[in-house]
């Protein structure tokens, strides 16, 4: 991937995390999601390797760790204008990787986000890539997004150094394969139980990432299983299209450009 088209990711993906994370509405909808599946035991298990020649980190999921993944899959109808129209007849995989306050002591809650879309449901292996095939300049029919950065990161980091330590899916790709059955799960609430088909999946990374903030180019491997759920009645597909509704996120082809630019200088801190 080009810096230019690199730069238009990064800050796509940077304006996703930080809508995300500062919209009161998605993230009490997002949080009270995470807080059913968190009574349900959901965390997850496997091992990712990130870093590059000189240091890697090692992220583990589990009981012990407090690292969890979830996932839940949206309906493209389900997401707000304009991204509802270009992607009507896509099915989404929205996941995130964080980490449980009980274990947080500090470190930022959430250290991943990655997007997963295709043409319908996924029920085979199957490769999600970062890059448009260079000849024709088309996305794949199975195309992924994701930003990064360590479980490690502090909450106190200032804007730079949260920008310098973000890091975006630049080559390769992730791999989804289902495991076993889907199982129904009912997920009870104050007002109402929401039906879920809960589907155990594994997710294999051979990912490079990247950030144009300092040039940085880090390695994202490993395999890690947790599971994905899929509304399977009325009011868990009203909750659901409340999530999808709050996504804030484009493609590289109509990104939103910054009102301001700032000149970013120095690297970030190791993690110790």
């Amino acid at each position: 991937m080009n810096p230019s088209k690199l730069l238009l990711c990064a800050l796509i993906y940077l304006k996703t995390l930080l809508c995300f994370a500062e919209a009161p509405a998605s993230k009490m909808v997002a949080n009270n999601f995470n807080e059913l599946l968190f009574g349900q035991g959901v965390q997850g298990e496997g091992t990712l390797i990130f870093g590059d020649e000189t240091e890697t980190e090692t992220i583990i999921l589990g009981t012990e760790t407090g690292i969890y993944g979830t996932g839940l899959v949206i309906k493209g109808d389900w997401l707000p204008s304009p991204y509802k129209k270009k992607f009507s007849s896509q099915t989404i995989i929205q996941v995130s990787l964080g980490t449980l306050k009980s274990k947080l002591e500090g470190k930022v809650p959430q250290f991943a986000m990655a997007t997963f879309i295709s043409s319908g449901p996924l029920l085979e292996t199957t490769a999600y890539l970062f890059e448009k095939n260079s000849k024709t300049n088309q996305l794949p029919s199975h195309w992924a997004m994701l930003n990064f950065t360590s479980p490690r990161s502090q909450l106190t980091q200032n804007e730079q150094e949260k920008l310098q330590s973000t890091f975006f899916g630049s080559l390769g790709g992730v791999t989804l394969t289902p495991l076993g059955e889907s199982d129904q799960v009912i997920l009870k609430t104050n007002s109402s139980k929401l039906a879920f088909k809960k589907q155990k999946m594994k997710f294999e990374f051979q990912t490079t990432l990247a950030t144009p903030f300092n040039g940085l180019e880090k390695k994202l491997t490993g395999s890690i299983v947790f599971p994905v759920f899929t509304p399977s009645s009325k009011s868990a597909e009203a909750l659901t299209q409340k999530i999808g509704k709050s996504l804030n996120w484009s493609d590289s082809e109509s990104p939103q450009k910054p009102q301001t630019q700032r000149k970013l200088t120095g690297a970030p801190e190791k993690n110790r």
